[in-house]
């Protein structure tokens, strides 16, 4: 059940990360003619991210279980009981929001490293 819940949560949580990273992705298109700045652009933008994501992994417990998208996408047959869902929805959505914010944090200071060598380079 345990595992059904993870993935559970990691869809719902890669799901919104896939939007914003879509928005991310568009705008570091749009200021292409500017390498730097639209690594810049990526770098901030993920950071932005990356908070929004830790700052949703410290209210989780206080999200009702359900009114989360991780319980509307288990199967009726898989959910927890309800003295048990609280803290399994919770915590399975918690360590998704945290490792997903890892991921940003990642892209952000690749971003950024690579923001610095392009202007070294260029020498702008």
């Amino acid at each position: 059940m345990r595992d059904k819940i993870d993935l559970c949560a990691w869809i719902s949580t890669a799901r919104g990360c896939g939007f914003a990273g879509l928005a991310i992705i568009c705008g570091m298109i749009g200021l292409s003619f500017d390498p730097p700045a639209a690594l810049k652009f990526g770098g901030f933008s993920a950071l932005l991210v990356c908070a929004i994501l830790v700052l949703k992994a410290l209210r989780v417990y206080r999200v009702p279980y359900r009114n989360t998208e991780t319980w509307l996408i288990l199967d009726k047959e898989d959910r927890p009981p309800e003295a048990l869902a609280q803290s399994l929805i919770a915590g399975a959505r918690r360590e998704s929001f945290l490792n997903f914010a890892r991921i940003n944090a990642t892209f952000a200071a690749a971003c950024f490293g690579l923001s610095f060598l392009t202007r070294a380079w260029i020498g702008a």
